[in-house]
């Protein structure tokens, strides 16, 4: 007989965005490989991939919906929870019953996807659960969801920690003082095929690009971390270096988005907006990227972004800043272009050599394409974390 195991993911949200994206492969890859598994989620907020995550999971709840009046729904309607929650009842309060409900279902692991989870994994561990949070941020995301002391009086309340990049797991491990021995690095990955619904050309024209110009550009969420501020001022330095016609794509956000409007605005003032084109958050970013001459990250801070890794994946050069987080492992030893921290003169330099050069430009792209499958490959990296979870099975 097959002895089933239980386990609960609890992803942070379920957008179109990296750690959501890699969690939701995790289970499907966990579902084809090992079907004695019994997988439920918990997502902390819903998302553009809610109904990709409910066809994966025995139950799924959405808590963010039922902080105010929580409905468990198990798949199939088999049976209903319902909980109202008193106005006077703290967030504590809140994640406590929701949790209180879910520990009914006796699972044998708690998987947490990023540090916003880690509460949320609490009470689980406080019954003996074995419990695996994977870290995807640096300090300046963790610090934006806890304080530094919540951090470090808990951080020892985790069975195992899977960091997302080295640079990850040296932080966790010397500024909030987790220990040695539970972190595990285990990159972020990409699947082996991507899907590319529109081909270059058809793409250009929608988009008005003249067959002479080339095409930087970044994919991203638009906020300070993710650097988007700067590109305005970046794409004016570019074109201070050269005579070269060019677009910079900046995709990422929404035009409703405050980011979005002042990038807009700056790039009005530095008289740069012809040369700039903004496209929506969508859900075929790998249509764009395919189509970039250069790939740039403009993160100072990213502990190791899935867009990098589909950039390389399409054989893209790509640029990012030094202590930037994990795109320097990736990049280092010249498998793409470091930049001095925040410095745009360097940046926008090394984007006009590039551009100057494409057999330069061809070179970077297969250095990294060859990283990313020799030492980055999906099956090698998935596999530890199955490794992990099979150990505390």
């Amino acid at each position: 007989m097959i002895s089933h195991k239980k386990i609960l993911f609890i992803s942070h949200e379920a957008s179109l965005s990296g750690a959501p994206i890699l969690v939701l492969d995790l289970i499907k890859r966990l579902k084809k490989e090992k079907e004695n598994y019994i997988i439920d989620v918990l997502l902390i907020r819903g998302g553009e991939l809610y109904e990709e995550f409910a066809k994966v999971s025995n139950q799924i709840v959405v808590a963010h919906y039922h902080l105010q009046s929580f409905s468990f729904l198990k798949r199939n309607l088999k049976r209903i929870h319902s909980l109202v929650f008193r106005k006077t009842e703290t967030q504590q309060d809140k994640i406590d019953k929701i949790t209180n409900i879910l520990l009914e279902n006796n699972y044998d692991l708690v998987y947490g996807n990023t540090m916003e989870s880690l509460i949320w994994t609490l009470p689980f561990f406080k019954k003996n659960i074995p419990t695996i949070v994977a870290i995807h941020e640096l300090s300046f995301g963790i610090e934006s969801t806890y304080s530094k002391e919540f951090v470090l009086e808990n951080i020892s309340n985790i069975t195992q920690i899977i960091a997302g990049s080295q640079a990850v797991a040296d932080n966790l491990i010397t500024k909030y003082n987790a220990n040695p021995q539970k972190v595990t690095a285990v990159h972020s990955f990409v699947d082996t095929a991507l899907t590319i619904q529109k081909d270059k050309d058809t793409l250009r024209s929608e988009l008005n690009i003249k067959n002479n110009e080339l095409i930087i550009g970044i994919a991203s969420s638009q906020e300070l971390r993710k650097g988007t501020d700067m590109v305005p001022m970046l794409v004016q330095k570019i074109k201070q270096k050269t005579n070269l016609e060019f677009k910079f794509i900046n995709l990422g956000g929404n035009s409703k988005s405050p980011a979005v409007r002042c990038a807009k605005l700056d790039a009005e003032k530095l008289g740069i907006e012809n040369s700039m084109i903004f496209i929506d958050h969508n859900k075929t970013p790998n249509d764009y990227i395919n189509i970039f001459d250069i790939f740039i990250l403009m993160s100072r801070e990213d502990p190791f972004p899935l867009v990098m890794l589909t950039a390389a994946k399409l054989k893209k050069p790509i640029i990012a800043f030094e202590k930037s987080g994990g795109a320097v492992e990736f990049l280092e030893n010249d498998h793409g272009v470091l930049i001095p921290y925040l410095d745009l003169e360097v940046m926008a330099a090394k984007v006009v050599t590039l551009m100057l050069n494409s057999s330069l430009r061809e070179t970077y792209g297969e250095n990294i394409h060859h990283r990313l499958e020799n030492e980055y490959s999906d099956k090698k990296l998935a596999g530890k974390i199955f490794t992990i979870i099979d150990s505390l099975l």
